[in-house]
């Protein structure tokens, strides 16, 4: 019986034929050709965000290499495929790199609301990514209903014995003698049939019969009843566009972004493909960087010692004139100085795998980012911790420039994240303190 669902690594490879390798995972051919073709409807050149790569390694042959994006894909013969982040932690298991996982997309910065992981009955490490994503949306209805399904007026053509509301004259004009009992009305009657309660139904029908999870189409299959009285959804596409946003309708905000996951395929970045039925990717370059960000941010509050945190700084162009903005991840403000924080989801070793564009890139944050009373601007790039490396800062990782910018290395321990981040704040004080 061929398998349904998948779990994969970063940078692990998809290959068409059955191979014996541990970082190989083999597809049907037919679903290789699908994913070959999503894949190439998706390619980004070289860009270090690329969705999948085509490659035909030695000892492999032809292959689809996955890159950054995590997430889930599911193909319409009904295969899943989770992607999981190449997370090095002591136990080296799927369930604790899924929970790690989706602890950093409560920090991401989207409408779909990920903070809710901590909300659903399921257990995230041990259930797929897709089936928790299921029993959030499940959990948004539950609350929906709970508040009110929100009703509309909906114009009604109808005939009848008694008049109500306006009567249409043009119908009367054509109506048989016959026929002289009946009234041709129309008039507006308040129903739950709008464009927001369809959707939601469209989804329910959907997520019950693509889950797997017996707890989710059991839940799916309660729901659904108390849109009872809610229409098909016809064409998915106008009930978007109709989709009105105002105070009664705000408690929809999340439950339609979660619509438009499941039912276009629309997930954090826009994906095209005819052959893949959801994909649901997160690139780890944004979630890292969100998730480090935020944390600092959230642990600053309680330390005197850094004044302000902005993530995604503004302020500084590379050239007069406002022409290239200069845009680090973190930016600190802290009482004796500044210091500039840029995430980098990458691999590296060591000083000799820092790549020359990023440290131009360090170097323009620390001149333009200096402020006049500072001799030495830090600059702190950081990097994922992984075997082979030690955790918090790499001493031999420091880079000073003649003209006052210093480079160090730290390594973010994401299995231990609150200790990574006291880590660095403790780093932050101690550069500043060396330069005061």
């Amino acid at each position: 019986m061929p398998a349904t669902h998948i779990v994969v690594r970063e940078y692990e490879y998809l290959v068409p034929s059955d191979i014996k390798k541990t970082n190989c995972h083999s597809l049907g051919v037919d679903e290789f050709a699908a994913l070959r073709e999503f894949t190439l409807a998706n390619r980004e050149g070289d860009s270090p965000l690329e969705l999948m790569h085509l490659c035909s390694p030695k000892g492999i042959g032809e292959a689809i290499q996955l890159q950054n994006y995590v997430g889930v894909v599911e193909l319409h013969d009904g295969l899943q495929i989770e992607i999981l982040p190449k997370i090095d932690i002591a136990s080296d298991s799927e369930a604790d790199s899924r929970e790690i996982f989706a602890h950093m997309l409560t920090e991401l910065g989207t409408d779909i609301p990920f903070h809710s992981f901590d909300k659903t009955s399921l257990n995230t490490g041990v259930v797929p990514l897709f089936e928790v994503f299921v029993a959030m949306f499940l959990d948004e209805v539950v609350d929906l209903i709970k508040h009110g399904i929100r009703s509309a007026y909906v114009t009604i053509e109808s005939e009848e014995k008694f008049v109500r509301g306006k009567i249409d004259f043009t119908r009367e004009a054509r109506k048989s003698p016959a026929r002289a009992e009946i009234t041709n009305l129309i008039y507006d009657e308040l129903l739950p049939n709008r464009p927001e309660n369809r959707l939601v139904k469209a989804t329910l029908q959907y997520l019950r019969h693509s889950s797997r999870n017996n707890d989710n189409i059991r839940k799916a299959t309660q729901l659904l009843s108390a849109f009872e009285n809610v229409g098909q959804c016809i064409n998915i596409d106008v009930d978007f566009s109709r989709c009105v946003n105002e105070r009664s309708t705000r408690i929809y905000d999340k439950l339609i972004a979660w619509c438009r996951v499941f039912l276009h395929g629309e997930s954090f970045t826009m994906f095209k493909g005819e052959n893949i039925a959801t994909a649901l990717l997160f690139p780890m370059e944004k979630v890292f960087e969100d998730y480090v960000g935020k944390l600092l941010k959230r642990r600053a509050l309680h330390d005197p010692f850094v004044e302000r945190v902005d993530l995604q700084a503004t302020g500084q162009w590379l050239f007069e004139g406002r022409r290239v903005s200069l845009r680090p991840d973190i930016l600190c403000e802290c009482t004796n100085g500044r210091i500039i924080l840029d995430t980098k989801w990458k691999r590296v070793y060591g000083p000799r795998d820092l790549s020359v564009p990023d440290m131009h890139q360090m170097y323009a944050y620390g001149q333009r980012y200096r402020a006049d009373s500072e001799n030495m601007q830090h600059v702190v790039l950081l990097y994922p911790w992984h075997e082979g490396v030690c955790s918090g800062l790499m001493r031999e990782g420091k880079h000073v420039s003649c003209d006052g910018v210093q480079v160090d290395m730290f390594f973010f321990d994401l299995s231990n994240a609150t200790q990574s981040t006291d880590e660095l704040l403790k780093l932050m004080k101690q550069l500043v303190v060396c330069e005061g």
